[in-house]
């Protein structure tokens, strides 16, 4: 499950299907469940994200969370 929030507007969201592919700089390309591109959490419009497994344990290399959001992520998967 990826678990994020938005740059801009500070939404928070979770996506439990499609797939993710890592880009420069932190960046994510997330694709749903065609395969096709969800450009509006896509690119540079992420804040901080992580990827959290079917336990709800984040997957530390897969993870990209700004202090300021540290604390959301610590209950994000529960």
């Amino acid at each position: 499950m990826l678990v994020y929030i938005l740059k801009h507007s500070g939404c928070t969201g979770r996506l439990t299907s499609g797939r993710i592919e890592r880009r420069e700089a932190g960046s994510l390309h997330v694709y749903d469940s065609r395969d096709e591109l969800i450009e509006y959490i896509s690119g540079e419009r992420l804040r901080s994200w992580c990827v959290f497994d079917g336990a709800g344990a984040a997957h530390r290399e897969w993870c990209h969370v700004q202090p300021e959001d540290a604390a959301f992520f610590q209950n994000a998967a529960s």
